[in-house]
C-alpha cells in the first residue's frame, strides 16, 4: 500500500455511497454516528432515492456512480446496489485509490470475485466485504466462549436462517438470478457460510440440495440445505429459507463439554441470545447460562469502525480482502453440489483447479 494518510487527515474520511437502498441507508447512519467520517456522494440509478439519502446525510446526488467513484475528495467506496453491479463499480473504485466495504456476496461468482480481489492487490488498497453478522453481540460472544474452550472441542453446528418474503416478493430484485446471482443461499444463507467459518473452521467439503418450494421465481430457490465438512471431521448443518413463515435465526454448536445456541438478530428475529449449556458428568440436565444483548452498538457500527481501522493501519490484509472471496467459493461449490447431487470437495483459493 502507499505511504497512509497521518491519523489527522483519516480523522474524517470521505466517503461514497453508490446505492441508496435500504443497506445504503443503514451504511450512512454508521457513517455519520461514528464521527469518523462524511458522506461526500450518494449515487443511484433512482434520482429521488439518491436525493433523499443525499438530503439526509448532507451530500452530493447523482445518478452517475462514475462521478462519484472517480471524484478525488473520495477516500472509501461503500457498493450496495444489486450484486450484478459490485464487481465494475468496485474495481472502478479501487483502481482510483478508494478503499471499498462491498455488501455481501461479494459478487455473483468466484470469477467476479476473484478480479475484485486482485484489483485491491495491484491497488493497495482495502478491501472488505459487508458480513456485519461476524459483529453481532451472541457471535462475538459465542466466539470468545470458543476460544477458551467452553465447550471443549467442537463437534457441530447446525442452524435455521430465514424467513416467509413478502406479497410481490417474486419481483425483488434479490430473487432475480441475473441480479443476485442466485436465490435464498447466495442472498441470506451467505451469512450463515459465512459464520460456519469462523465459529467451525474452514469446510473442505460440501453435500447440498435446493429447493423452489412456494414462490414463483423463475430460476432461484426459496430453500437450500447444505452439509459442510471441515478437515477436523466437524460437520456443519445450514438451512436457509424464504419459507419460514416466523422469522427466524438460530445457531447451536454443539461439543465434548457442552453446548452454545444462538438465537434472534433484533428487529423481526427477535433480541439476540446466547445459551451456554454446560454438559453433567452424571449426564443429568445440563447447567445452562443466558447471555442478553442489549447492544447501543450496532453491528453495523462496528463494522464501519473495523473498517476504518484497516484504512488508519494501512492494513490492506489479503485475509481480509479474501473472505468474500473464499465465502463465495462455498456458496458456489454448494450450487455445484445441488446441480450435480455429489459432495464437492473445496480447494484453498490458491490452490484451485483450473
Amino acid at each position: 500500500m502507499d505511504a497512509a494518510p497521518g491519523a489527522a487527515e483519516l480523522a474524517m474520511l470521505s466517503v461514497a455511497i453508490v446505492g441508496a437502498g435500504g443497506i445504503g441507508h443503514i451504511r450512512a447512519k454508521s457513517i455519520l454516528d461514528s464521527q469518523q467520517g462524511r458522506v461526500l456522494w450518494v449515487a443511484d440509478v433512482d434520482a429521488g432515492r439518491a436525493k433523499e439519502l443525499a438530503a439526509l446525510s448532507s451530500s452530493s446526488a447523482t445518478v452517475e456512480w462514475r462521478e462519484a467513484v472517480s471524484n478525488p475528495e473520495v477516500d472509501a467506496v461503500i457498493v450496495s446496489p444489486p450484486t450484478k453491479f459490485h464487481a465494475e463499480i468496485a474495481i472502478q473504485a479501487l483502481e482510483a485509490g478508494k478503499h471499498v466495504l462491498c455488501e455481501k456476496p461479494l459478487a455473483r461468482t468466484v470469477e467476479e470475485a476473484r478480479a475484485i480481489v486482485e484489483a485491491a492487490q495491484r491497488a493497495g488498497r482495502v478491501l472488505k466485504t459487508g458480513f456485519n453478522y461476524r459483529q453481532m453481540g451472541h457471535v462475538r460472544k459465542a466466539q470468545e466462549l470458543l476460544k477458551c474452550g467452553a465447550i471443549g472441542p467442537p463437534y457441530y453446528l447446525r442452524c435455521r436462517y430465514g424467513h416467509g418474503g413478502r406479497p410481490g416478493y417474486e419481483e425483488h430484485w434479490c430473487t432475480d438470478a441475473d441480479l443476485s446471482g442466485g436465490g435464498v443461499l447466495q442472498e441470506q444463507g451467505i451469512h450463515m457460510v459465512d459464520l460456519v467459518r469462523v465459529l467451525l473452521g474452514e469446510p473442505v467439503k460440501v453435500m447440498a440440495e435446493t429447493r423452489r418450494f412456494f414462490w414463483g421465481f423463475p430460476e432461484v430457490e426459496d430453500n437450500c440445505f447444505c452439509l459442510f465438512e471441515t478437515a477436523a471431521g466437524r460437520l456443519a448443518q445450514v438451512h436457509a429459507s424464504w419459507t419460514e413463515w416466523k422469522n427466524v435465526l438460530e445457531i447451536e454448536i454443539f461439543g465434548h463439554d457442552g453446548y452454545l445456541r444462538l438465537e434472534g438478530r433484533d428487529g423481526h428475529y427477535g433480541p439476540q441470545r446466547l445459551t451456554w449449556g454446560k454438559r453433567q458428568p452424571t449426564h443429568g440436565r445440563p447447567v445452562e447460562e443466558v447471555f442478553t444483548f442489549e447492544e447501543t452498538e450496532s453491528s453495523w457500527d462496528r463494522e464501519w469502525c473495523e473498517f476504518v481501522e484497516l484504512i488508519r493501519d494501512g492494513n490492506d490484509s489479503l485475509e481480509v480482502a479474501r473472505q468474500g472471496l473464499e465465502t463465495q467459493q462455498l456458496i458456489e461449490a454448494a450450487y455445484r453440489s445441488a446441480r450435480e447431487h455429489a459432495w464437492i470437495e473445496i480447494l484453498p483459493i490458491h490452490r484451485e483447479r483450473p
